[in-house]
């Protein structure tokens, strides 16, 4: 077999890229100050690190105030909204939702989590429209999960519609409903409003929590994903003593 790169080759490789890489970029902005939640290192991202104690969380280091606060996405007006802005081709995406899954059990009954698929790259919109058509036919408990595996621990590039198609008939989903689905009028309504949630929340990568529609966390000084959720938790109270 050759070793030489081929110019089509070559292509297909940076179109697949692009995403990881805008990934990877905007959390080293968001390390640098920037919006939303950087990736946590591996060796920090175990629950073995002490979160920081609630009074040292500081304005602008553990988290941003939003210039307009946001409406909720879908909570009802007695419950304080938690959301995670994501990507399934984000791999710091994929290694923070076991520890969201731990703290959403834990949460108290005015508090509800909302998840929103970012397009803050327009080749993210495919997979927003996968989270909504997934939504809409019911089968979320289905694909949300085994699509982050299926990117992450299998490798595989599930990144084309066709690709994606194949992969939910073989979760034993009808291909035909599903592509129907995802370029109905609903999910392209659902896909737009995500977007421009991306932009009232400053959100310029991913994984991203936004708390009350108020506030946005940073990475800044966290250590571990129970800091991030320490920082949330701490946030909810700012919430919930203002009311």
């Amino acid at each position: 077999m050759s070793n030489k790169l081929h110019f089509g080759d070559f292509l297909l490789w940076c179109v697949l890229a692009l995403p990881l890489l805008a990934c990877a970029d905007s959390s080293s902005d968001m390390a640098a100050g920037g919006a939303g939640v950087s990736s946590v290192s591996a060796e920090a991202s175990s629950d073995s690190g002490s979160p920081a104690a609630a009074g040292s969380f500081e304005e602008g280091v553990h988290y941003i105030e939003l210039f307009e606060p946001v409406p909720s996405v879908s909570a009802p007006a007695d419950k304080i909204e938690v959301v995670e802005m994501f990507w399934y081709g984000c791999p710091h995406c994929f290694h923070l939702e076991p520890a969201l899954t731990k703290w959403e059990k834990n949460i108290a009954s005015d508090v509800q989590v909302t998840t929103v698929p970012a397009t803050l790259n327009p080749s993210w919109t495919l997979h927003a429209k996968v989270f909504y058509a997934a939504e809409a036919m019911g089968v979320s408990g289905k694909v949300h999960e085994a699509l982050f595996q299926a990117i992450h621990e299998q490798g595989r590039r599930l990144y084309s519609e066709g690709a994606i198609l194949r992969f939910i008939a073989s979760l034993g989903i009808d291909e035909a409903r599903f592509r129907s689905a995802m370029n109905s009028l609903a999910v392209t309504t659902k896909v737009n409003r995500a977007k421009q949630l991306g932009q009232l929340y400053g959100a310029t990568g991913v994984p991203a929590l936004i708390v009350g529609g108020q506030y946005r966390v940073l990475s800044n000084a966290v250590k571990s994903h129970e800091e991030i959720f320490a920082i949330v938790d701490y946030l909810i109270g700012k919430v919930r003593s203002a009311r």
